[in-house]
């Protein structure tokens, strides 16, 4: 099981990031916990409206079912 953690910072200081962990997961597969990252970064653009820029995700392995 994988839970998705997307990085995102602010456009205008880069310094200034933010994790955004999925609340809809864990995910069974590395590729569906890959999946919702994208989906994750789209969503932070759209709601963010070009102040804010996905930088990096990852699927962090979850030991047992601990979130």
């Amino acid at each position: 099981m994988y839970k998705a953690i997307v990085l995102a910072c602010l456009i205008n200081s880069p310094d200034q990031c933010w994790e955004f962990v999925d609340t809809r997961g864990p995910y069974q597969t590395i590729q569906q916990c890959t999946a919702r990252s994208y989906e994750m970064a789209n969503a932070i653009r759209e709601i963010h409206k070009g102040d804010m820029e996905p930088q990096q995700f990852k699927c962090e392995p979850l030991v047992g079912m601990k979130l």
